[in-house]
Parts: C-alpha cells; structure tokens; sequence
C-alpha cells in the first residue's frame, strides 16, 4: 500500500477548482455497475450451521460484480466452510452510497441476533463526502455499537478504507487528495476499533494482480473480493467460531 504525507490545508484549498471538475467529471463519465443479485445463500454441509453477514456500502452489495457467490459474501463462507467442516448461511444486508450514519438503518436486529460473524465495509463514502475527523469517529462508533447490540455474540471484522489513491477512475491530484484522506480516516477508524474488543479491523489491501478492479474502476473486483475473503478468514481462525 502507498503511503501518503498529510496533504496541508492550504495545498488543498488552492486545489479546490481543480478538485471539484474532476470530482464532476468522474461523478459524470465513470461507469453505474449493478449490485450483485442472490442476497443470501449456504454452502457446504453438516453441523449447526454458522451464520455470516455481510453489512454496508458497495462493497458489501458487490459492485460490479454478477451475484453474491463471487463476493465478500460467498467467498467468505466457502472458506469458514472448508476450515470448519460446517454449513454456512450469508445474508447480505448493502446499500451502494452508503456512509457510517447510513448503515444502522440496514441493521435487521432478527438477522443480526442469530449471527456468528458480521463483517462490515464503510468509509469510502464518508472519505469522498469529506466527512470530518470528529464526524467519522462519531458516526463509526454509533454504528459499531448498534452492530454489537444487535449481534450480541458475533465476532465483528470492519473493512479497513481502501487505497484510494490507486483508483484507476481517479484522476491526479484528485486521486492523491482522496487517498490522503481515506488514509487519515482509516487511522482514525482503527482508533475506535480498539476501544471494543469484539471487533477486529481487517486491513483492506489491493493484491498486486491484473484486475483488481471492477469496469468502473472504482469498485474491487472478483479477485479482491477472494482474496479479502481469505484474509478474513485467516483473521477469525484467532478466534474460531
């Protein structure tokens, strides 16, 4: 990952004109994919069931790609099936354009209730939004604890924000200005995760592949979708459901 300098107040500011027609033209020119269909599914066979949810924006609702079987989602449980010889249940609860003031109105209490593990993506929006330090911290701790409250005994993983600097449908500086923020976000958000011990922040890396992005070049493709899904998975076998 590409590690960016805070970027002055001042640099930002004189950027401003620029900042705002190419935010224009990216909002204008790039691509609208779909969310994935089949918002729920199992895999494998045998045992109780474990019970997984996918929660939040984009990534959660699988831009870019067919159906819920090649994101987060599904991935995620073909591998908690495989390391546990279990069944697995995903339900996908996502909204696109989604922020952290958003996401507890996507909250199902009679879903979240009966979950093993919540995995939940939010932030880019508040990053491309230039949501406030305070205002993210606020609003990302009102939503972890609903998501606790709601799902009293699952383990929580929140999505790390991604590198948004390498977003191919992201022009320089703008690029470079959203990269440097979601980074600033990030560490904040990292700050709140540790304040509660039944989450986890799982670090939201591109692999160095051929097509780590959707058509739009915005959204994570297939390939990020697998291998964050691995990751996950790894980082639950710390603590095995």
């Amino acid at each position: 990952m590409t590690w960016l300098p805070p970027l002055p107040r001042a640099a930002v500011l004189a950027l401003f004109p620029v900042l705002l027609a190419q935010g224009v033209r990216v909002r204008r020119t790039t691509p609208r994919l779909p969310e994935a269909v089949a918002t729920d599914g199992a895999v494998g066979m045998g045992g109780e069931p474990l019970r997984l949810v996918v929660l939040g924006d984009s990534v959660a609702a699988g831009v870019g790609l067919a159906d819920h079987g090649a994101s987060l989602a599904g991935r995620l449980a073909e591998r908690l099936s495989g390391r546990s010889g279990r069944s697995v249940t995903w339900r996908v609860l996502a909204r696109s354009g989604s922020t952290a003031a958003d996401v507890p109105a996507l909250v199902d209490p009679a879903v979240l209730a009966e979950a093993d593990v919540v995995l939940l993506s939010v932030g880019v929006n508040d990053t491309i939004s230039l949501h406030s330090d305070r205002r993210w911290r606020h609003e990302l701790g009102v939503l972890l604890d609903v998501v606790l409250d709601a799902a009293p005994r699952a383990d929580v993983l929140l999505l790390g924000i991604p590198p948004m600097e390498v977003f191919p449908a992201l022009p320089s500086p703008l690029a470079q200005v959203f990269g440097a923020r979601a980074r600033r976000l990030d560490r904040v958000g990292a700050r709140v995760v540790a304040d509660r011990p039944r989450v986890r922040r799982l670090e939201l890396d591109l692999p160095d592949a051929a097509g780590a992005f959707a058509e739009d070049g915005f959204h994570p493709s297939a390939v990020v979708h697998a291998h964050l899904a691995e990751t996950a998975a790894r980082l639950l076998e710390a603590r095995p459901c």
